[in-house]
């Protein structure tokens, strides 16, 4: 269905999410695909900018969103602003920190960290460049700034200098992760007891702490796997060597969603060992299928999980294994895990998101 240049729906004033995102791997295409489920359980009237076209939620979850790269930076950048505007939107968000705004039009932007200020050398120093010139830009321009967390909003003043009064708080959800552990099983093989990890394999996420905690680990359990679940990123060649030849290390690389799902539903513990958050979604996915985890003391994962998480005292191996190791003799309460996640509903998302636009409403 197409939305421009329809007279009934130019007077509407709704909001206009941009969705292109949607093909991203990583987190901001996991938190997109949420966002946009949440609309439609709220039934929200919302409209999603996506592929040259303006289509209800329901049809942008759905449509074939093949563009990337390039070609994606030129519609978000050059075709979805004279398409927006043609419809007068109340606000426009822009979910991924990309895309540009129409001129004259209120906007909203997603932080979902600074990573990319808060230590440079995590990423490629193209990205990082791009990323510290762009960030300020878009982020000086947005009339709102919307955040995963209390720590986020707190970067975006110290780092940003962006006025507390623009930044509204909004936590991410999740879906139900519980989903039976044998579909995992069948598709790899793996029949052993494991923990687990799950993101991207990236510099940021202390991956090479977390083998070497595993040594000790191993030594106690040594029936027990490491799985790590997640795609390459960048980083060391050594330790992508490390990753592939570490006894009792299975490194799955991406999984479908149903897989991944299976593999968080089937593991004993999840470890996630970042120096870096801005939110932290696996921890919370692990709970929602009454999964523990274990966290590293980044600000944001002790703002959100200090309740249900193990919360190592450092970010180097020995605090790694000694969590771990404390956490598998522990008996969890799989109810209260659950309990916990289900306050982080997709639903919960949307409406406060959608209390953010009704601030520009006209």
């Amino acid at each position: 269905m197409s939305y421009r240049n329809n007279p009934s729906n130019m007077n509407n004033s709704i909001p206009v999410v941009y969705a292109d995102s949607l093909v991203n791997r990583g987190g901001t295409g996991v938190y997109l695909r949420r966002l946009l489920e949440g609309f439609i359980q709220c039934n929200a009237n919302v409209l999603a900018a996506a592929a040259k076209r303006l289509m209800k939620p329901s049809e942008a979850l759905d449509a074939d969103l093949s563009a990337s790269g390039i070609l994606k930076v030129f519609h978000e950048n050059i075709t979805l602003p004279s398409l927006v505007a043609s419809v007068s939107p109340s606000i426009v968000h822009l979910p991924a920190f990309a895309g540009k705004p129409p001129g004259g039009i209120p906007c909203a932007v997603t932080l979902h960290d600074l990573a990319f200020l808060a230590n440079p050398s995590w990423f490629p120093w193209l990205r990082s460049v791009y990323y510290r010139l762009y960030f300020r830009r878009v982020a000086k321009r947005a009339d709102v700034l919307m955040v995963d967390s209390d720590f986020t909003g707190s970067e975006a003043v110290r780092r940003l200098g962006v006025g507390s009064e623009r930044i509204r708080k909004v936590y991410l959800s999740t879906e139900s992760m519980q989903l039976d552990p044998e579909i995992f099983r069948k598709s790899t093989g793996i029949r052993d007891r494991y923990i687990l990890f799950v993101g991207t394999v990236e510099p940021r996420k202390n991956i090479s702490s977390l083998l070497t905690a595993w040594q000790a680990v191993s030594q106690e359990h040594p029936d027990l796997k490491l799985v790590i679940a997640g795609r390459w990123g960048w980083g060391s060649a050594a330790l992508k060597d490390l990753l592939r030849k570490s006894s009792g290390v299975i490194w799955t690389g991406q999984l479908s969603d149903s897989i991944l799902k299976s593999c968080i539903t089937g593991a004993e513990l999840l470890v996630y060992p970042s120096f870096y958050e801005g939110f932290g979604l696996p921890p919370l996915e692990a709970a929602s299928a009454g999964v523990p985890s274990v966290v590293t003391p980044a600000k944001a994962l002790v703002e959100i999980f200090s309740e249900i998480s193990n919360i190592a005292l450092n970010h180097n191996p020995d605090s790694i294994a000694g969590a771990i190791l404390e956490s598998l003799d522990t008996v969890y309460d799989k109810k209260k895990l659950i309990e916990f996640a289900s306050g982080f509903s997709v639903k919960r998302m949307a409406e406060e998101v959608l209390g953010v636009y009704r601030e520009f409403s006209k």
